[in-house]
């Protein structure tokens, strides 16, 4: 790569493995790198991938701010491509305006994107476009909740909400008088199935795949939030993705979370329209850094022997009888499952020749850990809590 070919990148959510991972692929290719966040210090912070940091502020808070903070950046530092990571892409969406037109922003359209985040919105979009889709209902209030009509166990989580948090499994007949609603961000009840879970991850220009990955549900907190992540071969599901991005003309990163029935097949439960856990399943010799530009003719996959994991997640969560895959082992068999996995996998903050970010990891979950006290959450809803977003406009 000459040096006209490098670029100057901007990612947002400092504090993200997904945004270390990504920073160390575009560096190693030869970009430059500036990372932001609204916490001091972000583990990304302390990598050698990153050539500058910028503290902003938090988005979910003060979204005008942080977006016009960013655009101040991208014209004092010529930043040519902006990579949203968590949910301040929808944030973004609603303010690129504020950026100049030399920069790129990695995202569709606010109406697209919003369209995928709203997981009911999503579930009604794939019945409009003919997609099978599981069943399906808008609880607004307590009328809406009369009118379910579910015969067997369904899913309830309100329609702006991210993975392992308030996603409730309901048995038909089961007293709901713990719900409380928010007008702007009501609740999806979702038929609740049994079978294989996967998730997607896939990097797309104008309804075009540039790279993808899929990786099965096996070490999660709560059962949905992955720690471990194992590269497969899925053909039905690069279809399917391959299908709904052309259908959408997206571009952006968009991850997919599928279940596949072993009697009625494969069903997409949401979709999250931003980076997802897959991107830490390639490696700087994948070249990923090409998709992102466009770059590439053939979509970039990872090794089909990959095995990662964040290491630090696994030893807080993943030894938990929430987290486990096999929940019928004995808790003895599960410990020692467990074991073999941790030994096995690569863990994502380790890096030959970057060893910072690993070393110096209790500093920056200081930074977190000051925000579970101010927003009064736990670890794992403080390590993302102002950069969430539930809907509301600009």
């Amino acid at each position: 790569m000459s040096r006209l070919d490098r670029h100057h990148v901007l990612i947002t959510f400092g504090r993200s493995f997904l945004t270390l991972d990504l920073a160390r692929q575009l560096s190693a290719a030869g970009h430059r790198v500036t990372l932001v966040d609204s916490i001091p210090i972000g583990v990304g912070r302390l990598s050698r991938a990153t050539s500058a940091f910028y503290k902003v502020p938090p988005p979910k808070f003060q979204p005008r701010a942080y977006a016009r903070e960013l655009a101040r950046i991208v014209r004092e530092q010529n930043i040519d491509l902006v990579i949203p990571i968590h949910e301040e892409t929808d944030i973004l969406a609603m303010m690129v305006d504020e950026f100049p037109d030399s920069c790129k922003l990695f995202l569709s359209d606010f109406e697209t994107e919003n369209r995928l985040h709203n997981k009911f919105e999503f579930s009604e979009l794939l019945t409009e476009r003919g997609i099978p889709s599981l069943k399906y209902s808008r609880v607004a209030g307590p009328a809406d909740l009369a009118k379910l009509d579910f015969s067997a166990p369904f899913a309830m989580k309100e329609v702006y909400s991210r993975g392992s948090q308030k996603v409730h499994k309901v048995t038909p007949g089961d007293d709901l008088g713990w719900l409380t609603f928010d007008e702007g961000n009501p609740w999806l009840a979702q038929e609740w199935v049994g079978g294989d879970k996967y998730c997607s991850y896939s990097v797309c220009h104008e309804g075009r795949i540039y790279a993808h990955a899929t990786y099965p549900v096996r070490y999660a907190i709560g059962g949905s939030s992955c720690l471990t992540f194992q590269s497969v071969q899925h053909q039905g599901i690069l279809d399917w993705v391959t299908d709904f991005v052309k259908d959408q003309n997206f571009t952006g990163q968009v991850g997919f979370d599928f279940i596949e029935d072993p009697e009625r097949g494969l069903f997409c439960i949401e979709c999250n329209p931003r980076a997802t856990s897959g991107i830490m399943m390639f490696r700087p010799e994948d070249g990923i850094d090409r998709a992102f530009f466009a770059e590439n003719d053939e979509i970039i996959e990872p090794d089909p022997d990959t095995d990662r994991m964040i290491g630090v997640g696994m030893m807080l969560y993943g030894w938990r009888r929430s987290a486990v895959p096999d929940r019928s082992l004995s808790r003895f068999a599960q410990l020692r499952a467990f074991a073999r996995e941790f030994r096995a996998a690569d863990d994502v903050i380790t890096h030959k020749g970057d060893q910072k970010p690993a070393w110096l990891l209790p500093v920056a979950y200081a930074g977190i850990l000051r925000s579970c006290v101010r927003y009064r959450v736990g670890l794992a809803e403080g390590f993302m809590h102002d950069h969430e977003w539930d809907g509301t406009r600009i």
